[in-house]
């Protein structure tokens, strides 16, 4: 091949034609060229370097076709990514779009042995624990109410946690409300408590619990989830404020931990 052809550029076209082979058995000049936002000239000079190193061939009206070398490097380049984008989406919470396109800036510079590292743990991840984001409940148990424990801790405190002093101003088991959207209801102890707000983080912004039959209801895809063996929810987690009302300024030694447990 050309040698103003780079391993990535190949790569990407091979994992794209792959993925267009799968869905219309043809490859479009064209169609390759909007999906990789770059001119027909490019795809034209990558397509015959690809031709004469015999992953591409044409047939008697022109049209191009993957062989199976192609096939098979298509397929390896389309598992690499898709792995790489759902390794980075479990890891860091972001939405497939972003890990899509980490993945595609990163996935050509790794070693190897990295990129099989990886593989392994995606294939054995019921075997680790982790964290995961934005899970829906409502998915994980039936619809209704549950009652589940809870506990306040000081930011920043493990092995031992460190109970932080809303333990005692709230009641230590929560009511939570699986439907379409979840709540996690937070009943205090002195319902003087009410005329105060509660704040928690949600995503990268400071939402206000709402106010519902005196409780705090706090929406559950906040929460941060470990995940054990056999893929079993645990734990969530949720960084909170109790403040003032229409205090804006969130103080870093204000925040506490909350934890849930998920059974």
């Amino acid at each position: 091949m050309s040698k103003e052809i780079s391993k990535q550029e190949k790569e990407d076209y091979l994992s794209l034609m792959y993925e267009m082979k799968r869905k219309e058995n043809q490859i479009v000049k064209s169609d390759l060229s909007r999906e990789l936002e770059v001119p027909l000239s490019r795809v034209t000079r990558v397509t015959d370097g690809l031709l004469e190193e015999g992953y591409l061939l044409k047939d008697e009206g022109r049209r191009l076709f993957l062989t199976p070398m192609g096939l098979s490097k298509g397929q390896q380049c389309l598992e690499r990514k898709r792995c790489l984008t759902e390794f980075l989406r479990l890891v860091s919470g972001v939405d497939g779009s972003i890990a899509k396109e980490n993945a595609c800036a990163i996935e050509h510079v790794l070693d190897e042995r990295i990129l099989t590292g990886i593989r392994m743990f995606m294939e054995n991840r019921h075997t680790y624990s982790y964290m995961t984001r934005g899970n829906d409940l409502n998915l994980m148990f039936p619809e209704g109410k549950r009652i589940m424990p809870i506990a306040f801790f000081e930011k920043g405190t493990s092995h031992p946690r460190i109970l932080s002093k809303e333990y005692k101003q709230f009641e230590k088991r929560a009511e939570v409300a699986i439907s379409k959207e979840s709540y996690l209801y937070l009943k205090p102890i002195d319902s003087d408590l009410l005329k105060k707000e509660i704040r928690y983080c949600y995503g990268n912004q400071w939402m206000y619990a709402k106010k519902e039959n005196g409780k705090f209801g706090i929406l559950t895809e906040a929460l941060d989830c470990t995940i054990r063996r056999n893929d079993k929810l645990s734990e969530g987690i949720v960084e909170i404020v109790v403040c003032d009302q229409h205090e804006e300024e969130i103080k870093e030694e204000s925040v506490r931990i909350l934890t849930v447990s998920l059974i």
